[in-house]
């Protein structure tokens, strides 16, 4: 239970970086009219991590049950 706590708030506070942080980082763009510009490299980033944080707490919710 405590694993699956830690997932949980891991995956919450990314949840919030992402609500937060994603709008700053695109509103904020150095060039807008490059794709991969270091901002959106950082959102995709902060995406696959948040996803991945998805899976495990998923695997963890399910072998806990």
């Amino acid at each position: 239970q405590f694993i699956s706590f830690i997932a949980a708030n891991a995956l919450l506070f990314a949840s919030l970086i992402l609500v937060i942080g994603v709008p700053v980082l695109y509103m904020t763009q150095s060039n807008p009219t490059d794709n991969r510009n270091r901002e959106i490299r950082i959102i995709e980033i902060i995406g696959g991590v948040w996803f991945h944080l998805v899976l495990i707490n998923g695997a963890i919710a399910s072998l806990a049950a």
